[in-house]
């Protein structure tokens, strides 16, 4: 039996129920005032080529109902191919199929599973989805979410455009992230943004502000925290750029970072800025030209022009390490330590120090060069002139 869609525009539309046997129809003594009751197939195949003739997709069923005066299909444990440029590119599965006005829409609801069939594999999920195929629009309207080997990513509607592979996320989204070998129920990192626009084919994200992301332990305390404006990246490289302005938090030191447009690695656990920043350490405050942190090393490697003052002191170097788990402080590269007493003024090509139980960072220069000045204050007053003596600077 071959049952009819109506044309559409541009569109080619075919729709065959393969019957194997007829397993319902009206019964013969039936009313001619009753509506008629749904015919019932083994098999229904819906398929749909684009003007070009290269598929666009196709839809089988084990068993489908027909109402003929409704125009709908219902069709149980459908299982759906998107093709993209002629080649299958998603299997779509649910519990049920509504093809509504002869395909003009399908509604697929229960478990719906969208399944990417080449690039990341990504899964994307709800619990019911609206399509329009002449669109080529696919919307997860119930609790949508895309997840692959170590991420997951979910939003309150989700909308993926079948010929471009571009996926719409609206609501408040949410990407967590787990090692590979860790529970996806308890994922230690997660990032939160506005509505976004993500490409499955290139990677390409584009996410509006605020962006929230945190880095958490096995009990849940959070180790990082970074704050910006809008988003963007790509899910491929694994890097991720907030916008400024960017604040980084690290709770447990009492440590904040104030940056231009930071990158963050979710792959690697790094965070990186190509531009100036300024840092507080408690009672210290750091700047620098640009910098990188590695937070599974808990280490922020300030990469130029380092600059640390605290009371009573000024460092200069080219640069300088902080380990915010160890407390251990380096500074390398025409390295300039200023003290206030005594204008005492400190020259190594290293330095090292660690924060102390006030906040304030102490250096020292164990077995290296060190060349200081310190100029010692005369309390002797010249008589002629009235002021006090001051003696030249003593260097060693």
């Amino acid at each position: 039996m071959m049952v009819r869609m109506r044309a559409r525009a541009a569109l080619r539309v075919a729709m065959l129920a393969v019957i194997t046997g007829l397993i319902g129809c009206a019964d013969e003594g039936s009313g001619s005032t009753s509506e008629a009751p749904p015919f019932v197939f083994r098999s229904l195949k819906l398929n749909q080529k684009k003007p070009d003739g290269l598929m666009d997709w196709s839809l089988n069923s084990p068993e489908a109902r027909y109402e003929l005066s409704r125009q709908l299909v219902r069709a149980r444990d459908p299982i759906a191919l998107l093709y993209k440029d002629g080649k299958p590119s998603f299997r779509v599965q649910s519990d049920l199929a509504l093809v509504v006005n002869d395909g003009e829409q399908i509604l697929l609801e229960g478990d719906v599973r969208l399944q990417q069939l080449n690039g990341a594999k990504l899964l994307i999920q709800g619990d019911r989805l609206r399509w329009q195929p002449e669109q080529g629009l696919l919307l997860i309207e119930q609790r949508p979410r895309a997840t692959d080997g170590t991420s997951r990513i979910g939003a309150s509607e989700a909308q993926l455009q079948q010929r471009t592979n571009d996926l719409t996320l609206n609501g408040v989204v949410e990407l967590e992230r787990w090692n590979e070998d860790a529970d996806a129920s308890n994922p230690d990192t997660t990032l939160r943004t506005g509505p976004a626009q993500w490409n499955l084919d290139t990677g390409l994200l584009n996410a509006q502000g605020p962006v929230l992301g945190q880095r958490r332990d096995e009990e849940g305390t959070v180790l990082e925290q970074l704050q910006g404006q809008n988003l963007r990246g790509n899910t491929i490289q694994g890097d991720i750029t907030v916008q400024a302005p960017v604040n980084v938090q690290i709770p447990r030191e009492k440590g904040v970072l104030r940056a231009q447009d930071t990158t963050w690695n979710f792959r690697e656990q790094t965070i990186r800025s190509e531009q100036p920043f300024e840092a507080d350490l408690d009672e210290a405050q750091i700047a620098g030209g640009r910098f990188r942190a590695d937070l599974n090393d808990t280490t922020v490697d300030v990469i130029s022009d380092c600059r640390i003052e605290q009371p009573g002191e000024k460092l200069t170097a080219d640069r300088c390490l902080w380990n915010w788990q160890s407390e251990e402080v380096l500074a390398e590269g025409n390295v300039q330590l200023l003290r206030e007493a005594n204008d005492q003024i400190t020259r190594a090509s290293r330095l090292e120090g660690r924060v102390g139980e006030e906040g304030l960072i102490t250096f020292t220069a164990p077995g290296g060069k060190v060349e200081s000045q310190v100029r010692f204050r005369s309390d002797e007053q010249d008589p002629s002139s009235g002021r006090r003596n001051q003696s030249a600077p003593v260097e060693f």
